[in-house]
């Protein structure tokens, strides 16, 4: 359980992470 805990973690972190850059990517654009 934990490892799959583990696994759901990091994937969010990692999207999160992706989805804040494409914020950060899109301002400077504009």
């Amino acid at each position: 359980m934990n490892f799959m805990i583990g696994i759901i973690g990091v994937t969010a972190a990692g999207l999160l992470i992706y989805y804040v850059y494409i914020l950060m990517k899109g301002d400077e654009q504009k």
